[in-house]
């Protein structure tokens, strides 16, 4: 089989499996990258040499490494679904080797402004007011638009992000904490007035289903609370800096809010004071001279 018909088979399987967002990604960054050259290749023939010269290639267009190592993985899935297809005994794309970059997420803005941007979420009372509180949770916006009434358990104050609207490919369950409980159970009691308990939870009033953009209502908020522009999904940086740096969570329990399933995602999210090492050296000296 070529890698196009294996991509094919690969997109037939996961169909059910993964997120239609993911769905659309894979196909997009398939095709750019791969259908029209790796992709007529029977799968066998291709070596890990012959990858590693297409990501060096990229690298050399002004590709950063980290963009590399993202289109890299989505042919890496492909080629572990031929090992599972029995086309191939191993990964080519496993030998592939890129130059170190820092992964390192940074959120740069003071304990100030970050205790501002939560404060401004928590207060919030626009129509929008519960999403963004949903999202301070540590919710994608992926997540919390797509959830509907049968997601969410009022009686055990729990939520279900189902596996086909999330990243880690399972059904993940939360507790609710008091705020949101009470939010969502106001909200409750107006879809079951309205008979809507079969529907999203979040109704765009003016399209009568799901919200998509939310740009222009967050932009509002931000610029209402004289704060600086920053992305809906920065607030998951907020939420893993701000729990993880200021609060002394322990990591593992803000990877696990996050949804994250592996923890070193969350401890890119750990910042170092660099007078720190000042300090170890001159306690090391100090530690002789007494």
């Amino acid at each position: 089989m070529t890698l196009n018909q294996v991509f094919n088979s690969y997109l037939v399987y996961y169909e059910l499996l993964l997120r239609p967002s993911t769905l659309r990604s894979d196909i997009a960054t398939y095709n750019k990258h791969f259908k029209d050259n790796l992709g007529l290749k029977f799968v066998s023939d291709i070596k890990f040499l012959e990858i590693q010269k297409f990501c060096n290639d990229l690298i050399k267009q002004g590709y950063k490494i980290k963009t590399v190592k993202n289109i890299l993985a989505k042919l890496r899935v492909i080629f572990k679904f031929a090992v599972k297809m029995e086309l191939i005994n191993k990964n080519p794309c496993d030998l592939v080797e890129l130059p170190q970059f820092d992964n390192k997420r940074y959120f740069d803005y003071s304990i100030q402004i970050q205790k501002k941007i939560i404060k401004a979420i928590v207060e919030n009372t626009g129509y929008n007011a519960d999403i963004y509180f949903f999202l301070l949770h540590g919710r994608r916006k992926s997540e919390v638009l797509n959830l509907k009434w049968s997601d969410i358990n009022l009686k055990t104050k729990t939520y279900k992000i189902p596996f086909q609207i999330n990243k880690a490919k399972r059904d993940m369950i939360y507790s609710m904490s008091d705020e949101l409980y009470n939010r969502l159970y106001k909200r409750y009691i107006q879809a079951k007035k309205d008979n809507a308990l079969n529907n999203y939870i979040f109704i765009n009033p003016n399209t009568n289903t799901k919200f998509t953009d939310l740009r222009r209502s967050w932009n509002s908020l931000l610029k209402r609370n004289n704060l600086p522009k920053i992305r809906l999904h920065d607030i998951r940086h907020l939420i893993a800096t701000y729990s993880i740096n200021y609060l002394n969570l322990p990591v593992e329990q803000v990877s696990f809010t996050l949804g994250h399933t592996n923890i070193t995602t969350t401890q890119r999210y750990i910042t170092t004071d660099i007078k720190k090492s000042k300090h170890t050296i001159e306690n090391l000296i100090k530690s002789v001279k007494t």
